[in-house]
């Protein structure tokens, strides 16, 4: 286990090497129970261009190399602010529930005026993730060597940014998780027809993990059907916000 003491000495050299707005401990050793093999996770939030963030989440880790798992998350205030207004629900959960172990005198983050009468812009996000999947899984089906793995791994993250979406279109907070089911069962609360899907999404939910490691590989069959499944709910859900099913007419 990482001790408090050096949670906040990797605070303050954070502090001391890239002077940050504010710094947010957040994840199972702020309102969790942690394990050995938990990461400590940051939020680090300070002026960066939203294309830099990865770039600086790496050379953050890179030069305060500690002899534990650390996770840093990296956000201007600006964007912090934008993804907060409109419910990133992740987010939310670090700055309501997250403790501060830093923060600049006077720190604020600017209101952003949202647009009530257009698409939540993370639900677009979404969305668009959720194609690249299904971009990917049609392309590896339609090789001349399709690889059964991939085409399920995709097709199940598909459904579940899909399912995303609708749920962050809908303003219901939804966990960090790739069980399909724990999504579906967010929804049929509204949409009690998608019920439906519950067994196929139960088998579904493994392909977010087992085309990771050896053991186990998807059969044809178990292709054919999680493709089966990827067309009918990206069908439904695109239907529900109106949006076309050719990415074309979009």
């Amino acid at each position: 286990m990482v001790s408090r003491q050096d949670i906040q000495a990797t605070c303050d050299d954070i502090v001391r090497e890239f002077s940050p707005l504010q710094v947010v401990l957040f994840g199972s050793y702020a309102y969790g129970t942690p394990t050995e093999s938990s990461d400590v996770d940051l939020l680090v939030v300070m002026p960066v261009l939203k294309s830099e963030t990865r770039r600086q989440e790496i050379e953050i880790r890179k030069r305060l190399a500690r002899p534990f798992r650390l996770h840093v998350l990296v956000h201007s205030p600006e964007d912090l602010a934008y993804r907060l207004v409109y419910n990133d629900w992740f987010l939310r959960e670090i700055t309501e529930k997250g403790e501060v172990l830093y923060e600049t005198p006077n720190f604020f983050l600017k209101p952003v005026k949202k647009e009530e009468d257009a698409m939540n812009p993370l639900t677009e996000e979404w969305v668009q993730k959720a194609e690249g999947d299904y971009t990917v899984a049609q392309q590896v089906l339609q090789g001349q060597n399709p690889v059964n793995d991939a085409i399920c791994f995709h097709a199940q993250q598909c459904i579940e940014k899909y399912l995303k979406a609708w749920l962050q279109e809908a303003n219901i907070p939804f966990p960090r998780t790739h069980d399909l089911q724990e999504l579906l069962n967010l929804i049929v609360r509204t949409l009690p027809a998608w019920d439906a899907w519950r067994e196929d999404f139960s088998k579904l939910s493994e392909h977010a993990v087992d085309p990771r490691y050896p053991g186990k590989f998807a059969t044809a069959d178990e292709t054919a059907h999680a493709m089966r499944i990827c067309d009918e709910v990206r069908q439904a859900v695109r239907e529900q916000l109106k949006l076309p099913l050719d990415v074309r007419d979009s």
